[in-house]
């Protein structure tokens, strides 16, 4: 593609929500800016920041920035969603205020959306970076490998989101406006995972593909300041969430179901999409999906009690403890005949006798 295309091709709407990024924002604009790809917008909503954030974005002199600013702080969705409303380009990219594009990231993926008019959205590997921008390399943490996937089926997508939940870098995305039409915007009901909720919305309706190369900069952040990073309420929020965006794969027809699911083509018939469903997800044994399994299956009985699945119903709403109440019970029992008398937590990590209370800790944390 020659530089005049480049500067005369199809407008990208770059979208961004910032919030008390000051230390960070300059980088990301300018790595915009400086892009290969020229025929641009950059459409900024500041999400109430209380640093210069605003004042940083207000000083660089560029008339393809477009900037509004919320009085108070609503949330990274209702910022994205703002800015995505404001957008006016045929694609649309999005990226963080601390995060930063490489140079070819708009050029590689409007070559690619253009070649590829099936495909809806298009994303590609991030490059992790640390605080202070360098290179990030603590191969321990949740991110560091786990946005490195290959291509797969619409169908296999799907699937993946279900089993697994997320594998796809938000900022590294460029949609087609026409889906953002189509589905709608982020879901501002969710504050962790309102990425994984659009990309099940986006893959029931068109292709996606991953391009296998870094093409972003997505900064890891110290002290846990990430959106998605570990902290107790985090984990707590993301997992209630994740059984709520569940909830879009209820009510498929049977042929929408086997295409996701085709180890049980030969129950359909026996047993209802949404019953086979249930009974996936209970099997897939973390606590979410269960709770999430059992509600479905309840959902999907006749009140009268009739049917085959009644009985097997019944019995595995008392196999399994959603809410803990057992192991609770087990451990308060445990800690009893420990006499303990110390902090909990000094005796979890001292008492050599309560290593199988630290491995019922790390096993309900893990369950996220």
């Amino acid at each position: 593609m020659t530089k005049l295309e480049m500067n005369a091709g199809p407008l990208v709407s770059v979208v961004i929500a910032s919030y008390n990024h000051a230390t960070y924002v300059r980088d990301c604009l300018e790595s915009v800016l400086t892009q290969t790809w020229q025929n641009f917008e950059i459409v900024i909503t500041d999400d109430g920041s209380v640093d210069e954030t605003a004042s940083i974005i207000r000083g660089i002199d560029d008339s393809r920035i477009q900037l509004d600013v919320f009085a108070q702080n609503r949330g990274a969705c209702i910022a994205f969603n703002h800015a995505i409303r404001r957008a006016s380009g045929r694609y649309i990219a999005v990226l963080n205020s601390d995060d930063r594009f490489l140079p070819h990231k708009l050029q590689r993926q409007v070559e690619f959306l253009e070649e590829n008019p099936q495909v809806g959205a298009v994303f590609a590997h991030p490059q992790l970076i640390n605080e202070s921008g360098g290179q990030f390399a603590d191969s321990a943490h949740k991110d560091f490998s786990v946005f490195h996937v290959g291509n797969r089926s619409r169908h296999s997508w799907l699937r993946y989101f279900f089993d697994h939940g997320n594998c796809l870098c938000h900022p590294s995305v460029m949609v087609r406006r026409e889906c953002y039409e189509q589905l709608g915007l982020l879901d501002a009901r969710l504050a962790q995972v309102p990425d994984l909720d659009f990309w099940i919305r986006l893959t029931r309706c068109f292709d996606i593909h991953v391009l296998p190369e870094a093409l972003l900069s997505f900064r890891i952040r110290d002290n846990q300041q990430n959106a998605s990073a570990a902290r107790p309420e985090v984990i707590v929020r993301d997992l209630w969430e994740r059984k709520q965006i569940l909830r879009h794969y209820v009510g498929w027809d049977t042929e929408e179901f086997a295409a996701v699911f085709p180890e049980y083509c030969n129950q359909i018939g026996r047993y209802s999409a949404d019953q086979l469903l249930a009974r996936h997800a209970i099997n897939l044994g973390t606590p979410f999906h269960i709770s999430f399994g059992l509600e479905i299956w309840f959902a999907s009985l006749p009140a009268d009690g009739s049917g085959p699945e009644y009985m097997d119903f019944i019995r595995q709403t008392g196999k399994y403890d959603v809410h803990h109440v057992l192991q609770l019970r087990a451990l308060r029992q445990q800690l009893d005949e420990l006499a303990v008398t110390r902090d909990t937590s000094a005796l979890l990590s001292e008492q050599p006798e309560s290593a199988n209370l630290r491995g019922w800790w790390s096993r309900l944390l893990r369950s996220r």
